[in-house]
């Protein structure tokens, strides 16, 4: 039976121990730019490529910038099941959104899901430490490298991120994917009107 665990909202603080929000708000970094018409904020998020230095195990990787389209995924009363956690064990991996499918209300609402978990002893997702935080179109993450994390999650519409990662294509030193015991995440709290579905 699966266990279950609340949705917190995404802050600089909460996600730390797994990397880096990258949103203008509660940063104290800010400073004027563009002859005083914007503002900037310098080193929001550690980007890591942990195969930069010599290796005879470890083929060198170059930086992917891509975009991902995604779809979103199904709730049933309030709930979204997690089955799969994944890790980029040599690189960080941005995700900041760019659209959001027909957007009539607040940029503020939570429209993307992230779900992540510390390492365990055994070298898995340790689930007694899962947690699942709500971001909004106006918030970008940057996973650390080696950080088990959900695949991206959207709920109720399809959001488009820029995405960041060093890549080599060696499947298991880019990606490597974990299976889980199901964890069901409640949603109610910070998820309004949420469409129905078969988990």
């Amino acid at each position: 039976m699966p266990f279950q665990i609340t949705i917190e909202p995404l802050t600089i603080e909460s996600f730390k121990p797994y990397g880096d929000v990258i949103q203008l708000e509660g940063n104290k970094n800010v400073i004027i730019a563009n002859q005083g018409t914007a503002k900037r904020v310098n080193h929001v998020a550690k980007l890591e490529n942990l195969r930069s230095g010599p290796s005879p195990a470890l083929q060198s990787a170059k930086p992917n910038m891509c975009i991902f389209s995604s779809a979103p995924r199904p709730t049933t009363g309030g709930l979204f099941q997690v089955k799969l956690l994944e890790r980029h064990p040599y690189s960080s991996q941005v995700f900041m959104p760019i659209h959001e499918q027909g957007v009539t209300t607040s940029l503020d609402l939570p429209s993307y899901l992230v779900i992540v978990a510390e390492n365990g002893s055994d070298d898995l997702p340790d689930l007694r430490t899962i947690r699942a935080f709500a971001a909004t179109s106006t918030q970008g993450i940057n996973y650390k490298a080696n950080s088990w994390h959900s695949p991206m999650v959207t709920i109720g519409r399809r959001v488009d991120f820029v995405v960041l990662v060093w890549e080599n294509g060696v499947k298991l030193q880019d990606c490597e994917e974990a299976p889980i015991t199901p964890v069901l995440i409640d949603l109610k709290p910070l998820f309004k009107n949420l469409p129905e579905s078969k988990i």
